[in-house]
């Protein structure tokens, strides 16, 4: 009997994934398409938009047979990288995306004219060289053909649906920057200082809203039955993540990892500032959520087991095996930091190096030092909130590999409820998907939800966790000063 099929869509920073999923909830299959990234030496960060969509082919052209039972495809994508193309839909510079620093003079400049962010774009949105705007500004003054041949401005999720459907649609929050996310209309003031159009914003709707059916080329290029194929509009890799986890659903204080980590809390209050962390505000989402992306969790942990010339499991495996009294404390900072420092110029360190400390004592300290951060984005969402937090949810590679479980419990002390799933960002895609049906998202996150493993530190790792924390927040502070003095 045919299967009514969802498809995850996923365009991430090393890959594009999909998720075929029942409506009813079984998995059938997830297969994934790499992509590559140029990096230099100078904060260049870039990608190839066509690659997006070959990975996209790639994954249907692998499905087999189950491309004929799929019914809506949902989207999801890493932001805010910035993918210019014309109104052909060709690329006409590579995509710069998140990890792309080169723009951080034009940041400082976005901070020192517009202040606050929350009056102008309608939310806690810092002024970062990571960030949409200062990307613009850095294109408009380095390469003003770009800015001159550029008909639309996407995300890379977007520009998967502009390829799907023919249509330039976004979201409100993957656009934010472009858009005040509470009116959901171009920024004039934030374009003329930048020196664009504003006409490059592209349509905004919720992301579980329809962006229309497939285009006959997409159909034959994909190898589908029909057109009739509904494709949503897409929400953010975050959002997406949150949503699989059910932290839009219900309030949650959570972490989801991939190459970087968000990390945060979503609540029914209502928000609008939140220094150093980004605001969702409801205008975007069914709950108002703070949270901020940190740069490099699983980046740090594929970083040190090239260093030593490993796999990640071995990485993970010989971890189990340090000896704690000799874990050196690292702080993750090798290529900057996001959310809470936004410090672009600082780098990473191991401290306290006791002679005892062997291979595996350092990979301990890696994966330590990436949940230390990702617990000071929690305490900085908390301290916005006035609230506290007993438990935290987990997504993403944490969530789903149970060898994190011991790192977590000695490093947040709290209780932990771990998302078995292998990656978050595809599901909530999938949920997202299934709204085409006339369900509601509580009801899709119901039925689509993974399962979940609770676990609960002993006083033992709740005294170890305090302990590593006081030292990881003074030798932090230490570090910002240090990099503060040499500029």
């Amino acid at each position: 009997m045919p299967k009514n099929v969802l498809v995850g869509l996923d365009v991430g920073t090393s890959s594009v994934k999909a998720l075929f999923i029942t409506d009813s909830g079984e998995v059938l299959d997830r297969i994934e398409s790499k992509i590559h990234t140029n990096y230099d030496q100078s904060g260049h960060a870039e990608q190839d938009a066509n690659e997006y969509w070959q990975a996209v082919v790639d994954i249907f052209q692998r499905a087999g047979s189950l491309k004929d039972d799929v019914v809506a495809i949902g989207l999801s994508g890493q932001t805010p990288s910035v993918v210019c193309i014309d109104e052909f839909g060709n690329p006409t510079y590579p995509v710069l995306i998140w990890q792309d620093v080169r723009s951080s003079q034009e940041a400082e400049e976005l901070l020192e004219h517009f202040g606050n962010p929350v009056a102008t774009i309608g939310t806690s949105l810092p002024w970062s060289a990571s960030a949409c705007p200062a990307k613009l500004f850095w294109l408009a003054r380095n390469e003003p053909q770009v800015v001159a041949k550029t008909r639309w401005v996407l995300q890379p999720k977007d520009y998967v649906g502009f390829k799907l459907t023919g249509a330039a649609i976004s979201d409100p929050w993957s656009s934010k920057g472009l858009c005040n996310v509470l009116t959901r209309e171009p920024i004039d003031v934030l374009f003329e200082f930048v020196g664009w159009n504003k006409q490059v914003t592209p349509e905004l709707l919720d992301g579980q809203a329809s962006r229309g059916k497939l285009t006959a080329l997409a159909v034959s290029e994909l190898g589908l039955s029909s057109e009739n194929i509904k494709v949503t509009v897409g929400l953010s890799d975050a959002m997406c993540g949150m949503l699989a986890i059910g932290a839009l659903t219900q309030d949650r204080a959570f972490i989801i990892t991939g190459t970087s980590a968000i990390v945060g809390i979503s609540t029914d209050s209502n928000v609008t500032d939140a220094a150093g962390l980004y605001v969702i505000p409801k205008s975007c989402s069914p709950k108002a959520v703070v949270y901020g992306p940190t740069q490099s969790s699983g980046a740090s942990v594929a970083w040190v087991a090239n260093l030593f010339g490993v796999s990640i499991d071995d990485v993970m495996d010989q971890a189990a095996k340090a000896n704690l009294m000799f874990v050196p404390t690292y702080l993750p900072y090798i290529s900057g930091e996001r959310a809470p420092i936004w410090r672009t110029d600082i780098r990473g360190s191991f401290n306290l190096v006791d002679s005892a400390a062997t291979q595996s004592e350092f990979f301990a300290a890696v994966l330590e030092g990436i949940s230390l951060h990702e617990r000071s984005v929690l305490d900085a969402a908390s301290s916005t909130l006035s609230t506290n937090y007993s438990s935290i949810t987990l997504g993403g590679h944490a969530g789903n590999d149970q060898r994190w479980d011991p790192i977590r419990l000695r490093t947040l002390g709290k209780g932990l409820e771990r998302k078995t799933d292998i990656d978050s960002t595809t599901r909530g895609a999938a949920m997202l998907a299934m709204t085409n049906s006339g369900l509601g998202l509580t009801e899709t996150a119901e039925l689509l939800k993974p399962s979940s493993t609770p676990s609960s530190p002993d006083l033992d790792q709740i005294n170890y966790s305090e302990a590593r924390y006081r030292d990881f927040l003074a030798l932090r502070s230490n570090l910002l000063s240090f990099h503060s003095s040499r500029t």
